[in-house]
């Protein structure tokens, strides 16, 4: 068996170090207000738990055509505007987009039952109407985040007539590509024997299963790098706190729409079938979107890979599709500095470019 050698004075230097970190982090946390404080906004719609809210411009529009945000089921919409400096809503505001937002608020007990057509037909329907109708429009811009992505893909092809342009934000496309492990993971999961058990899929339980792709770097690796996080500039641990808090803020899914979106678009592989796939009492065909299409993903995204993602060119019937890459990961491509520089800006000029 080896012998352990030990370097004394370089355990000192690293004890003292982390010493220090802990006391930096102390102080820091002692005068920060970590209370999350969102951009100026108004409820215009709400229905059951679901909110839109519009965001008051912060200068003049340099749109015509609204942009609705359809978040994902999962987690919680306030992570594009963690803070003032960490805004993607903020940052499109800036850039003269006429913003609005769905949130899709916490299932009740009842919510169990509901049906991605539930979603599509009845909350995301209304809330575009009621989007079209504050706006005094004929169609919107929707951007879709995720699995809020392949709501919108979905949508768009039920309500060609209310979509102008169409946006899909780090999107689960092809799910038979090896790299899309959640895909994979969730397989394996008996989602009818969880609902019977749990009713709403519970969001802890959720979480779980995300840190389990990634267990070394989303458990141990960023437990050790908290205290470097905390003990850096209060800008910095803020956004760290309010990320984790966020991180944590998952709500429970609703069971049956669950199953159903899972069966659809993971196991099925729904949206590259050529022959199309039926929901809301409609045969859908990716073929069918002519809307000009932006589709941005991140290179590092190890939810949703770029080559899961960009297999959206092959599918879609448009004949004005573009691709923006981000060298982020699934988050990142949201919240990043870098991202939050270029993302916003790319989709302000792609929109002013297609706003007639």
């Amino acid at each position: 068996m080896p012998k352990i050698s030990l370097d004394a004075e370089r355990a000192r230097q690293q004890l003292a170090a982390q010493t220090q970190h802990l006391n930096d982090s102390i102080s820091n946390l002692s005068q920060l207000d970590s209370r999350h404080q969102s951009a100026e906004r108004n409820e215009i719609f709400s229905a059951d738990g679901v909110r839109l809210y519009h965001y008051p411009p912060t200068t003049r529009s340099r749109t015509q055509t609204p942009l609705l945000i359809c978040y994902a089921l999962v987690n919680r919409p306030w992570v594009l505007d963690l803070s003032p400096e960490r805004s993607f809503i903020r940052r499109l505001l800036d850039e003269g987009i006429p913003v609005y937002l769905i949130d899709w608020g916490y299932p009740s007990r009842s919510d169990r039952f509901l049906q991605l057509e539930d979603y599509l037909e009845d909350y995301l329907d209304r809330c575009v109407d009621r989007v079209l109708q504050h706006s005094a429009g004929e169609k919107l811009n929707l951007a879709g985040i995720c699995q809020g992505g392949v709501l919108s893909l979905c949508y768009t092809a039920l309500h060609p007539d209310k979509v102008r342009n169409l946006i899909t934000l780090v999107t689960p496309v092809d799910s038979a590509q090896p790299s899309f492990r959640l895909g994979r993971l969730t397989a394996h999961i008996d989602l009818e024997l969880a609902g019977a058990a749990y009713g709403n899929l519970p969001g802890p339980l959720l979480n779980e299963i995300y840190q389990a792709l990634k267990p070394m770097r989303l458990g141990l690796e960023k437990r050790l790098r908290a205290g470097k996080e905390l003990s850096g500039d209060s800008e910095r641990a803020l956004n760290y706190l309010l990320m984790e808090r966020w991180l944590n803020d998952c709500p429970d899914l609703a069971s049956a729409a669950l199953q159903e979106f899972v069966q659809l678009f993971f196991r099925d592989n729904a949206l590259l079938k050529p022959e199309g796939f039926e929901l809301a009492g409609e045969t859908l065909r990716m073929q069918a979107l002519t809307q000009p299409l932006l589709n941005i993903f991140g290179l590092s995204d190890h939810l949703v890979p770029p080559e899961t993602a960009s297999a959206l060119k092959q599918i879609t019937g448009s004949g004005d599709y573009t691709e923006l890459t981000v060298k982020a990961g699934h988050i990142g491509t949201l919240t990043g500095r870098k991202a939050l520089e270029q993302v916003p800006t790319a989709i302000a000029q792609w929109l002013r470019q297609r706003d007639f």
